[in-house]
């Protein structure tokens, strides 16, 4: 993990989480391990949550350039609220398989903003330590795309996360646990991330966003 290739914010992460982990014996980082001083230059891109077994994984902190994707703060959102009653059980597995060994949580989907907007969106998750009732997760996001719809979808609703193209697994050195999901290679995520290079968002979208937490140099989106 701590040669994975490029500067996704999902690489970064997984690259310091690596390194403290090492730090530490093996064991998992806390929340205190991994401060601002550790996560400096990727800040805006990570989002620390709490998985409340079986069915709550609530935002705790996210990241500014976050928050500007996706047009709204989502901090406090538990996003067992925004699955479908289907889903629900194939995340809480998702979810919990996290501490089973433990190893790292992906997800790619095509995030609908607004009603008008779609991302190409990646997810990390990673397990911090913690209580088993309670895990803390810190998390990074990154993304590699983005289109204008051409006729809106529910013009003005909150972000609609429901259509998930990728989930899988990442091993940190311990396995994955069996359980359906595929054992996703984070090498070469992160070569596909850094290929594809930042998106750029088009005007109407620029000029529904302030200006000031607008995402700069390597992860511009303007």
């Amino acid at each position: 993990m701590r040669a994975l290739p490029g500067n996704s914010p999902i690489a970064q992460l997984l690259r310091v989480y690596a390194e403290v982990r090492a730090s530490l014996g093996g064991r998992l980082p806390g929340r205190g391990d991994l401060g601002p001083d550790r996560l400096r230059e990727l800040l805006g891109w990570v989002f620390l949550a709490e998985w409340a077994p079986p069915d709550s994984i609530v935002v705790r902190l996210s990241g500014i350039h976050i928050d500007y994707v996706l047009g709204t703060n989502v901090t406090g959102v538990d996003f067992f609220d925004l699955y479908t009653e289907e889903a629900r059980p194939m995340f809480s597995r998702f979810y919990g398989h996290l501490t089973d060994r433990p190893c790292a949580g992906y997800t790619r989907r095509d995030v609908i903003v607004g009603g008008r907007e779609t991302f190409d969106y990646h997810s990390l998750y990673l397990p911090l330590d913690g209580p088993p009732d309670r895990v803390p997760i810190i998390g990074a996001v990154a993304v590699s795309g983005f289109q204008r719809l051409s006729a809106a979808v529910e013009a003005g609703a909150r972000p609609d996360f429901r259509n998930l193209s990728r989930i899988g697994l990442i091993d940190l050195g311990d396995g994955v646990p069996a359980g359906g999901f595929e054992s996703v290679d984070a090498a070469a995520v992160c070569r596909e991330l850094d290929g594809s290079g930042p998106p750029r968002l088009d005007d109407d979208a620029l000029m529904a966003r302030s200006f000031a937490n607008r995402p700069q140099h390597r992860v511009s989106l303007g």
